[in-house]
This record gives structure tokens, C-alpha cells and sequence, in this order.
């Protein structure tokens, strides 16, 4: 079993990870003004006028002032919490994205010895598994490419002693040069790019 990959920076694309972030705040403090006024509005028109009867109107807003205070200080208690979710759940993501774009790099310089492997809980998993078949597919033609190139040159190299040696007459080495021809006709036809 492989060991398991370790995160490694906080930060792994920066600017998504701190827009991601933000939109989840930005999210959090409209929901909860949302939720806020609902319950202000309704608290206001069902018992707004029995609690003034009640209460002093200064009392009241002192009440209504106090609430709004314990409400900002327990969001900005809960948006460090959030911020670091936010955070977590960016890096299934980001970290993802980062390590697919070194692998197409490693692909773009010829490698393709290398599968992507990303963490369990990370995002693009499909995606990584699809890159793989590919690499694995580009892998078996490129093998089989080279095979045969190889026997094309082995071939012509073969050839070209006969040849000298007047082992062969005119029309065996053309007979010998048309197999080499299909045999690059076919490579051609094969290529992976």
C-alpha cells in the first residue's frame, strides 16, 4: 500500500483557495443577515407592541442592542471555523489541479512513465483516472512505435549490407524496400500525435 500524500503548503494556488474562502464568508454573513432580519421582523410584528408595553422603549432597544452584539461577536467567533473549512475543502480541490498541471508539464517533456496519484478525499479523481488511460494508452503506442522503428532500422541496416555485398538482386531489394515502406506507412498511420 502506498503512502499516503501529504499536504505539503497551506496554500497551493493561492488566489482560488482565497476567493473560494471568501465566497463561503460572503455566503455565511448573507445567510446569516438573512436570517437575522427574518427573525428580527417577525419578533417585531408579533410582539413588538406587548413588549413595549412591557419594557421601556429604552430598555427595549438596550435588549435589542445586546442581541445584535452577542450576534456579531458569535459570527466573528464562527468565521475563523469557516475560513479553515473553507480552506480544507479548497485543497481538494486546488491540490488536485496543481498536481495535474505538473504531470500535463511531464507529459508535454516526454514523460510517460508516471500516473497521477492524488489523496483519497481529493476532488478530480475521475479526471486523474481518464489521464491515466491516456498516459497508459500513449504509453503502449509509443512502445509499440518504437518496436517498430526498431525493425525498420534493422531492416534497412540489414538491407543496405545485402546490398553492398550483392547479395541481392535489384528486384529483391525493392521487394525488401516496399515492406520497409509499409511498414512506415503504417507507423504513420498509428501515430499518437
Amino acid at each position: 500500500m502506498a503512502a499516503p500524500i501529504k499536504r505539503k503548503h497551506v496554500f497551493v494556488l493561492k488566489k482560488f483557495q482565497l476567493r473560494y474562502i471568501a465566497a463561503i464568508l460572503l455566503f455565511m454573513f448573507i445567510i446569516a443577515f438573512i436570517t437575522g432580519y427574518t427573525v428580527y421582523m417577525t419578533a417585531y410584528l408579533e410582539f413588538g407592541e406587548k413588549l413595549a408595553a412591557v419594557y421601556p422603549q429604552g430598555l427595549l432597544l438596550d435588549i435589542v442592542e445586546r442581541v445584535n452584539t452577542v450576534l456579531f461577536l458569535r459570527l466573528l467567533i464562527i468565521s475563523p471555523i469557516v475560513a479553515l473549512t473553507g480552506l480544507v475543502l479548497s485543497h481538494r480541490i486546488a491540490g488536485p489541479i496543481v498536481r495535474i498541471k505538473k504531470f500535463l508539464a511531464r507529459l508535454n517533456e516526454g514523460h510517460f512513465e508516471n500516473e497521477l496519484k492524488l489523496r483519497d478525499k481529493d476532488e478530480l479523481g475521475d479526471v486523474a483516472d481518464s489521464l491515466n488511460l491516456l498516459v497508459s494508452r500513449m504509453r503502449e503506442e509509443k512502445y509499440r512505435h518504437n518496436e517498430l522503428l526498431d525493425s525498420i532500422e534493422k531492416e534497412a541496416e540489414s538491407l543496405k549490407e545485402a546490398f553492398s555485398e550483392g547479395e541481392y538482386s535489384q528486384g529483391e531489394a525493392a521487394s525488401r524496400i516496399d515492406a520497409i515502406t509499409e511498414r512506415l506507412r503504417t507507423l504513420r498511420g498509428g501515430s499518437c500525435g
